[in-house]
């Protein structure tokens, strides 16, 4: 894969992350509950009645699913084949029908058309576009997806709060799996305000 978002990561390194990427999350199956129900209360409230949600950072399935099994109807993509081929294969397994595809959220419009009630993008998503061009154009298409009326909600991490520096270690902690223990963690390196990371 090499497929890139403007300035920012290549899709085969969110790839490589696919098959532990629920390890970040401590129990996934009860943070796609979790997630789903605060996202749905969110919806609910604001933007009562409405129903149909594209995700344009869905990874591996976490807030697309969750939604989907509280009734929503999603549509999802991603720019990584892999994540979506799993997101794909965790939908089936729990009985969901989310029309997924690759598409870089850069060119969500252009992708998917319009019309939909709301958009996400959650998980820390939209910084990895790397220069405010990017972001902003990320954003215009995700507006112009939205009818009359709709919502967009994003999650970004507050970098102003997080120490700066390199070897910097953001430990998710110890996972058992299949007779397995994972160790996963993230090492930041500062350079301005840009960021570069690795996942193990």
């Amino acid at each position: 894969m090499n497929d890139t978002p403007p300035n920012g990561l290549p899709a085969d390194f969110y790839d490589r992350l696919t098959p532990l990427y629920h390890l970040t999350f401590e129990d996934w199956d009860a943070s796609i509950d979790r997630q789903g129900r605060s996202l749905a209360s969110i919806i609910r409230s604001q933007w009562p009645g409405h129903q149909s949600v594209l995700d344009v950072s869905c990874g591996i399935g976490t807030q697309s699913i969750a939604l989907a099994m509280l009734g929503f109807r999603v549509t999802a993509s991603d720019l990584s084949a892999g994540e979506i081929a799993r997101a794909r294969r965790e939908a089936d397994r729990r009985n969901q029908r989310i029309a997924f595809s690759v598409c870089d959220m850069c060119s969500a419009h252009a992708h998917h058309g319009g019309g939909f009630d709301l958009v996400i993008s959650r998980d820390n998503s939209v910084p990895h576009l790397l220069s405010d061009e990017d972001v902003l154009l990320a954003l215009k298409q995700m507006h112009a997806c939205l009818r009359p009326g709709g919502g967009c909600l994003l999650s970004v991490r507050d970098y102003d709060k997080e120490p700066r520096g390199t070897n910097i270690v953001m430990p998710y902690g110890a996972r058992i799996e299949d007779g397995k223990r994972y160790v996963a963690f993230q090492v930041w390196d500062f350079s301005g305000e840009h960021t570069s990371l690795r996942c193990s």
